[in-house]
């Protein structure tokens, strides 16, 4: 295994200015620093994290925190695509990564306790339910925490343009002719539902349809199950002749689940009903029909995560506030042209 000597000899400058590049110190010239670098990964060196960590007073450590009691999980496709790009991206940076729960082994032990004991030097707040105790007790602490889909006091979150996208599916739908839009929502505790709505709500002013309350239903969660049986109840709400023409839905998990319930009410898509999700997940381009809908770029925002909790843990600084994400309208095979000619 090379070591800053091995480089330093190969370079021709001492092992100290090797380490001061290593280390990302700022008084090494560009040249030296690139050659430098680029003779280390040559040879494959591989830092002695131990002595790095002694060094710089870091473990090069981050946590994973993500909460099972939003019904979600890791197994999302959204949120298992943002973390593998996060997990890449800061690898990079030098640092792994580490899933932080609130049990150690058979113990029961808070989050922030759990990071303590693991060292980490900062953490990726994944998903979390509104008002958790232990979550608010980690991002309080001096441990630098990033999150995404969530909103916490004084913690910079990188969140998609949930508004804006809901905007580009109803006036998708407005452009084929659509004027009985419903929209099947996600949690309203949760900041992709609540935005959701809003933009939804916003898009028909903008448009100048009024909004009716029995077009739109929340759903309990963003899974497949819980929305399908909350589609069947809104479905039942309608006759043939009043249902909306168009339904705009929180997620493309969600908007599965709703075309299976329209199917089974007897309803063809986009035949009869069209339908736009929100994330384009994998799925989304090989269900059938495939589905139009709202493409979150979960490889930006698995980056932008990672970049700024570096950024934060190397500066001591934390921004805070939400930084946005650009979303854009996927267009496939669920929304039929309706206007009449």
């Amino acid at each position: 295994m090379p070591t800053i000597y091995d480089i330093a000899k190969v370079v021709g400058t001492s092992p100290a200015t090797v380490s001061k590049v290593l280390n990302n110190y700022k008084d090494v010239s560009p040249a030296t620093k690139e050659k430098v670098l680029a003779t280390a990964k040559e040879m494959g060196y591989i830092p002695n994290l131990t002595a790095r960590s002694l060094k710089t007073n870091r473990s090069y450590l981050v946590g994973v925190v993500f909460s099972e009691d939003m019904g979600i999980g890791l197994e999302h496709q959204f949120f298992s695509v943002v973390l593998e790009h996060f997990r890449q991206h800061i690898g990079k940076s030098g640092y792994d990564t580490v899933f932080i729960n609130n049990t150690l082994g058979d113990n029961k032990i808070g989050y922030l306790d759990h990071c303590k004991y693991r060292n980490v030097d900062g953490v990726f707040i994944i998903t979390t339910h509104p008002g958790d105790v232990d979550v608010n007790k980690l991002v309080e602490s001096k441990i630098k925490c990033v999150t995404t889909d969530i909103v916490l006091e004084n913690t910079p979150s990188i969140i998609s343009e949930n508004v804006e996208g809901s905007k580009l599916a109803v006036n998708c739908f407005y452009d084929n002719g659509h004027r009985r839009i419903g929209h099947i929502g996600g949690q309203q505790n949760s900041i992709a539902g609540k935005e959701r709505l809003k933009g939804y709500k916003m898009a028909l002013e903008e448009l100048g349809i009024d909004y009716n309350d029995e077009y739109f239903i929340e759903s309990p969660g963003f899974q497949y199950d819980v929305t399908y049986d909350k589609a069947i109840e809104y479905l039942e709400r309608f006759s043939k002749a009043t249902i909306p023409t168009a339904i705009y839905v929180a997620s493309d998990v969600m908007a599965i689940a709703t075309i299976r319930a329209l199917e089974i009410k007897g309803y063809n898509v986009p035949e009869d009903v069209s339908v736009i999700g929100f994330d384009d997940i994998s799925l989304a381009e090989y269900s059938r029909p495939a589905l139009t809908t709202i493409r979150q770029k979960k490889d930006l925002i698995g980056i932008t995560v990672a970049d700024t909790l570096v950024k934060s843990i190397e500066s001591g600084e934390l921004p805070t506030g939400i930084i946005r994400m650009p979303v854009e309208l996927v267009i496939r095979d669920t929304v039929k042209n309706i206007k009449v000619e």
